[in-house]
């Protein structure tokens, strides 16, 4: 063999060893592979916690189900304990206690919550001015020319010596001697 193949054969058998070492070697492949890891264990935990918040809510649901049939039940039974044990005259005077019927304290009629709808309007959209009152004339009213007292009467708000004054150039001294 010749020098210039064995130079050649060397050159190659270096390059694939330094990269065989650096393929093994590298920290960025380890630190890949960790990150890899990471992310895995990371959604592993979410799902995990993403079902026990499931769990939670189903559980939550049954449980407020459950209480509504029990109210429902007692109700029920409330009720027709009343219709069995009390006499007419009982049950008049607890339907007059009921807060259902019971008159206001004000004698106004009843309170009803604000809607978020205009009940005549087509489309069911509010107008700007729905349930809007038209203001009161006060004191601050906006003075018309014909209603409008004499000149004399009006009184001119105080003038600002310190702006655009002959005063503020001469330092105030004009008619003084």
């Amino acid at each position: 063999m010749d020098m210039l193949t064995t130079g050649v054969l060397c050159f190659a058998a270096g390059v694939i060893v330094g990269a065989g070492l650096l393929f093994w070697l590298l920290p960025a492949r380890r630190q890949a592979g960790q990150l890899i890891r990471d992310r895995d264990e990371a959604r592993q935990a979410l799902n995990h916690y993403r079902d026990q918040v499931d769990d939670h809510f189903l559980k939550t649901a049954d449980l407020v189900n459950d209480m509504t049939q029990a109210y429902r039940s007692v109700h029920e039974h409330l009720s027709q304990g009343a219709q069995v044990l009390c006499s007419e005259v009982g049950r008049k005077r607890a339907v007059a206690k009921s807060l259902d019927s019971a008159p206001q304290a004000d004698g106004s009629e009843p309170v009803a919550p604000p809607l978020d709808y205009a009940p005549s309007a087509k489309g069911g959209t509010l107008a700007e001015d729905f349930g809007l009152q038209r203001k009161q004339p006060g004191p601050f009213t906006p003075v018309d020319v014909e209603d409008s007292p004499a000149p004399e009467s009006i009184v001119e708000p105080p003038r600002d010596y310190a702006e655009g004054s002959d005063d503020a150039e001469d330092g105030g001294q004009k008619g003084k001697p």
